[in-house]
């Protein structure tokens, strides 16, 4: 049996609160009643009963289990601070990967090679940023971590020569990044650069204050579909490419190129054919 987490705790919790003698028997319950084996469901089976002895009951199970009583703790904190009351230190309310992100260290740490990366506080990268030491005029958000790590040997414009590149984290937007595009000045401009599909281009769609994608011409793009191009993937893309139709008119060119020749080209294909990058504004 998967162990309960904070979603489960915070149910009790409500219960435990608000006294209450009842609640619907959802998934998440049935999941409460098979580890802790308090309560009583109904004839339906789809309401679970509390009387006062069993509420006093769930409250002595859950302090058991989670290793403190849910009606005296917050959840609130680091890891390591939930760890000095809770013997399940992820239900912490920061994750590890929100108060730090990943970025190259060029511009800011040009002593360090460029083939290494840096996991800094947030709250560091935002004194940088304001500092008068340089001036950052874009953030390059990476999509691929390998791409990212190869940031220095891809091709790109004079414009990118001061950018801040970040990664942009696993499964989804890391909350760091999300963090960080919510407090940058207002002069900075946001960059995608992800595989040129419709996953890339919802990717781009998504992330906060983005108004240009790194790409190469369509030309060059072109000239790899034969070698490069997977229609394959495109074609299993469902979603994401329904997503990209219903926004086709932000970067328009470049998503009709990808329209209509079911285009999926990762960012791999355009290191290894060392294919120039420019940056295509949003078109609206």
């Amino acid at each position: 049996m998967a162990r309960l987490t904070k979603i489960h705790a915070n149910l009790i919790r409500t219960v435990l609160e608000k006294r209450s003698a009842k609640v619907r028997f959802s998934g998440n319950w049935q999941k409460i009643y098979a580890e802790l084996e308090v309560g009583s469901p109904d004839e339906s089976e789809k309401i679970l009963l509390f009387s006062v002895a069993q509420r006093h009951q769930l409250n002595q199970m859950s302090t058991a289990y989670f290793g403190c009583e849910l009606l005296k703790t917050s959840f609130e904190g680091t890891r390591s601070e939930i760890a000095k009351h809770n013997r399940f230190e992820k239900l912490a309310t920061i994750r590890p990967d929100e108060q730090y992100v990943l970025i190259k260290p060029q511009p800011f740490y040009p002593e360090i090679a460029v083939e290494c990366a840096l996991r800094v506080p947030l709250d560091n990268i935002i004194k940088l940023l304001q500092s008068d030491v340089q001036t950052i005029t874009h953030i390059v958000i990476v999509e691929n971590l390998d791409a990212f790590d190869s940031w220095h040997q891809f091709v790109v414009g004079v414009a990118l020569k001061y950018a801040l590149v970040v990664y942009r984290g696993h499964n989804g937007v890391a909350k760091g990044l999300n963090s960080l595009l919510e407090r940058i000045p207002s002069e900075i401009n946001v960059v995608a650069f992800v595989d040129i599909d419709p996953a890339g281009i919802q990717i781009a769609l998504t992330m906060p204050k983005v108004t240009l994608i790194l790409a190469p011409e369509i030309q060059a793009l072109s000239s790899i579909l034969t070698t490069s191009n997977s229609s394959e993937d495109y074609d299993v893309q469902h979603k994401q490419a329904k997503y990209m139709q219903k926004h086709k008119d932000d970067w328009q060119a470049l998503q009709q190129f990808i329209i209509d020749e079911r285009v999926s080209i990762k960012q791999q294909h355009l290191l290894a054919f060392n294919l120039p990058l420019r940056v295509h504004p949003r078109d609206c």
